[in-house]
């Protein structure tokens, strides 16, 4: 399995656990950037749309990136930033989409296609 598959079972795992941790449906936010970046693992797959699909994937791990860092931000500049459920939800996704950025920029230098 390539390292978008990897990611996309990681984040439906943490949005699972989430949800079942503290039965809040935004807990289930990391669950439908996990599904995305499987299918668009999947994708990679097909030699013909691994380039489109690792374009989308990166898209989407810096989407995931983002609004998991605003959220954190947003915060902690409220002054309401506590290390809670939610709180560690958010630092974790924005490590997981980091990483997994960082791996797919990787990769990409060093010639493989389609995020191997």
């Amino acid at each position: 399995m390539n390292i978008t598959i990897w990611t996309g079972v990681i984040l439906v795992t943490l949005g699972a656990s989430g949800v079942i941790a503290t039965a809040a449906p935004t807990a289930a936010i990391p669950i439908l950037f996990g599904l995305v970046l499987i299918g668009l693992g999947v994708l990679m797959r097909n030699p013909a749309r691994a380039m489109v699909a690792t374009f989308a994937a990166g898209a989407v791990g810096l989407l995931g990136l983002i609004a998991a860092l605003a959220n954190v931000v947003m915060r902690l500049t409220a002054g309401s930033f506590r290390i809670n459920a939610a709180a560690f939800a958010n630092l974790t996704m924005a490590l997981v989409c980091g990483l997994f950025l960082a791996l797919l920029a990787w990769e990409q230098t060093r010639g493989r296609s389609g995020g191997r």
